[in-house]
């Protein structure tokens, strides 16, 4: 198993924020559900550095250490909301 793999494994295993951070500053992209809400990370035509789309709204972000700060899922701040999610694919 390769390094890149382990973070993989740390993000579907602990949801690391600091495998968040460093896979998609790597390219990756990820798509997770929170209470019925799809949510899709990517940074391929963001606005700014990278976005975060929940039910296909884009709200976009300067790092992804300032989306984890203050980006929103429904009403819900993203770090809180992180805890219920449920990580689909990363791409």
């Amino acid at each position: 198993m390769n390094v890149h793999e382990l973070i993989v494994n740390e993000l579907f295993e602990t949801k690391s924020l600091a495998a968040l951070i460093f896979l998609i500053d790597n390219g990756r992209e990820l798509e997770f559900t929170v209470d019925k809400n799809e949510c899709f990370i990517t940074r391929d035509n963001s606005k700014k550095y990278v976005s975060l789309y929940v039910n296909n709204n884009e709200s976009s972000f300067d790092s992804v250490c300032e989306l984890i700060e203050i980006a929103m899922i429904e009403d819900i701040r993203f770090l809180a909301a992180w805890n219920k999610a449920e990580l689909m694919y990363l791409l």
